[in-house]
């Protein structure tokens, strides 16, 4: 006769307890074709194309000055894409999961991961998004004659406010998922007009939707308006930064734990 192997039998919970990389591996793999990849990949193009292209045209042009006209633009822009960008995509991604989740919800897995690694997976592709701005400017300066010397501070101003503008993901994400896609995108928009309007008042770090715009300005050494800001600007003080990160970092991990208590409580 001859001995059949007998395979050990899976350990109990495995398949149900998958770690949080494996969730947001399974996030990045879900969400890899349709239109928030493609967003988070042409949007960096579509603005600096144009905006470098306005450049050549601009009275500063003239002057040498090609590309500190391009940057500041540019920059200027991105501080209020970032936190729209957190609203939209947000919206977008959890309104796709909702036919999912009576199937999700059935499985013994921890439901903070469903949350944790949907705020995760949004900022990987808000990383990329960043990564792709940053190789624009990047050629920017390469065709101004202007690489790598006047990169200066430019990466710490591209990755900051993907940084500070992870704590708007999770609002963007926690808002859409207990109050629905319209309440959500009002994130967006609010961070829009607030890093308009309010970045460079000196009540900013009370109002979150500002802060990514917030760590661009004495970075860029730029107003909201993308006009250059005088030596003497309060606004160009550099203690805004660690401020701005702490603050995101701290409301981030509030935003975490309600975010995991409202899944943990939610019905299947």
């Amino acid at each position: 006769m001859h001995e059949t192997a007998v395979q050990p039998p899976p350990a109990p919970g495995k398949r149900d307890n998958p770690s949080l990389v494996t969730v947001v591996g399974t996030e990045l793999a879900r969400n890899k074709r349709g239109f928030l990849p493609w967003y988070h990949l042409l949007a960096p193009v579509i603005i600096t194309v144009p905006l470098f292209l306005g450049s050549l045209g601009s009275s500063e042009a003239k002057a040498g000055q090609t590309f500190e006209v391009f940057r500041n633009v540019t920059l200027e822009f991105w501080g209020v894409l970032v936190p729209m960008t957190a609203g939209l995509a947000a919206a977008l991604s959890v309104r796709a999961d909702q036919d999912a989740w009576r199937l999700l919800l059935s499985y013994g897995v921890p439901r903070w991961r469903y949350f944790v690694g949907k705020v995760a997976m949004l900022g990987v592709l808000g990383l990329v998004s960043s990564t792709v701005l940053l190789v624009m400017l990047s050629l920017g300066a390469a065709i101004s004659g202007k690489f790598p010397e006047a990169m200066g501070t430019v990466a710490a101003a591209v990755y900051l406010p993907w940084l500070v503008g992870l704590s708007m993901t999770a609002l963007a994400v926690l808002v859409v998922m207990v109050w629905g896609m319209g309440p959500g995108i009002g994130v967006g928009v609010a961070g829009l007009l607030c890093g308009a309007l309010v970045s460079d008042k000196s009540f900013w770090y009370a109002v979150p939707f500002s802060w990514p715009m917030r760590v661009v300005l004495p970075l860029a050494g730029i107003g909201p308006n993308g006009v250059p800001l005088p030596d003497d600007s309060p606004v160009t003080e550099m203690s805004a930064i660690p401020l701005a990160v702490a603050l995101a970092a701290v409301l981030t991990a509030l935003l975490l734990v309600a975010g995991s208590l409202h899944m943990s409580r939610k019905e299947i």
